[in-house]
């Protein structure tokens, strides 16, 4: 995940409303080129929290997940987790401007690992606003997993983080998600840093321990899986 050294904020933005959004396009300026890009990338805002995931075409898995709150007008993002694991002291300043269609975000000041530095503008599109009893940020953790869930807008994001032998192997899937009542799920996967998710449906059956737990089970090669997961 790239570091923000500045940005720049709009004292009149009113908040953004929760729900989902589909990146239409990231304009990039670079040493004073500018250049266009088309990814599948995924954004959820719900309840002072917000998640995004894509695949970078040269550094691979991008993920992010923690705290968005409205400060003088500036979207400010507090990620906890990423692909490598918990994120601790970052905060992100984001200039975002509503569209008819959604919301367009300015990153200025982007520097990577690699040194590279550029100015990025995003075009969001809603796709939707839709909102249910499981809405928020979950994470499970276990010894050798953990798996950080969003739900807000119709959609989710998942990212699941295994280790083994001191390796850690990151996924993330993202894509719709229809409750038919309160305690069944239907998700289909939009998008995955793994093809093979890619188009496919899974039923779920969920359930609201309290505010602060939500559970989920799944038929997993013949066999019944529940995770439990704590808001975050």
């Amino acid at each position: 995940m790239p570091n923000v050294t500045s940005s720049v904020g709009s004292p009149k933005a009113s908040p953004l409303p929760d729900g989902a959004y589909l990146l239409k396009e990231v304009e990039l300026t670079e040493k004073g080129q500018v250049s266009v890009q088309l990814r599948d990338q995924l954004k959820i805002y719900t309840n002072n929290r917000f998640m995004f995931a894509f695949v970078h075409p040269e550094y691979g898995i991008d993920v992010g997940a923690g705290i968005a709150t409205w400060k003088n007008g500036v979207m400010v993002e507090e990620p906890r987790v990423n692909q490598k694991g918990t994120v601790d002291g970052l905060s992100f300043d984001i200039d975002i401007k509503h569209t008819p269609a959604g919301f367009s975000q300015t990153l200025l000041g982007m520097t990577y690992e690699d040194g590279r530095c550029l100015d990025m503008v995003e075009s969001w599109v809603r796709a939707s606003n839709t909102t249910s009893l499981f809405d928020g940020l979950w994470q499970l953790k276990e010894a050798n997993r953990v798996k950080t869930k969003i739900i807000g807008g119709g959609h989710f994001i998942c990212l699941e983080t295994v280790y083994k032998e001191g390796i850690s192997d990151a996924a993330f899937w993202f894509g719709t998600c229809t409750f038919n009542n309160d305690a069944e799920a239907l998700e289909t996967v939009l998008s995955s840093s793994n093809q093979k998710y890619i188009g496919a449906h899974q039923t779920l059956k969920v359930a609201l321990t309290d505010d602060e737990n939500f559970s989920q089970t799944f038929i997993l090669d013949g066999a019944e899986v529940i995770e439990f997961f704590q808001r975050m």
